[in-house]
């Protein structure tokens, strides 16, 4: 029944947060928010928002690694191909090899010789591996109640990863906002 009050609140699109929903027991994406990077009749690809990796930035790009101590941080972006690296940073800045994703959010080449300021490179996220869905299993997924869509906010890629899943649901002007504090394990009370 929470499922028909907390509906979509819009199709997926690229650029567009899934957040998953309490019924989404997949260890994978328990708690997960999932930034769209690509949607498209082929399928979808993400990366989690919401999952620190402990692999730090000097591990997989020592060249990206700050002078002063600030560094890029890094997340476990999904479960497929946990060895590819996907960069993104706040579009809010000019960054070169950059490609916008949302008006907020943009990819980063991390092919490219960094033009990054020191300032700016604790606001990098690197993301190992993605998450991914072929043609039809999104909308799939979506139908069943595993997913809610969301617009995404500029603060989503910087913010806290800890709390994100009850952030992105406690703006919410819908029912999803009830869930924001949904306990971890409801049957126990």
């Amino acid at each position: 029944m929470a499922n028909r009050l907390v509906t979509p609140i819009s199709a997926p699109r690229r650029g567009c947060l899934l957040v998953a929903t309490p019924q989404l027991e997949d260890p994978n994406f328990w708690r997960s928010v999932v930034l769209l990077i690509e949607h498209e009749a082929e399928g979808s690809l993400g990366v989690i928002l919401n999952r620190p990796s402990e692999i730090s930035t000097e591990q997989i790009l020592p060249r990206w690694v700050g002078d002063g101590g600030i560094t890029p941080k890094v997340f476990s972006g999904g479960p497929i191909q946990p060895n590819a690296l996907i960069a993104l940073v706040p579009a809010s800045a000019t960054w070169r090899g950059s490609t916008p994703i949302t008006e907020q959010i943009a990819l980063l080449d991390v092919e490219e010789e960094p033009d990054i300021a020191q300032e700016d490179l604790g606001n990098v996220c690197l993301y190992l591996g993605y998450s991914g869905w072929s043609a039809g299993q999104l909308h799939a997924e979506l139908e069943e109640g595993a997913w809610w869509t969301f617009d995404a906010d500029p603060g989503d890629l910087i913010s806290d990863p800890s709390d994100s899943w009850s952030r992105v649901l406690s703006r919410q002007n819908s029912a999803a906002r009830l869930i924001a504090f949904h306990p971890n394990h409801s049957y126990l009370n």
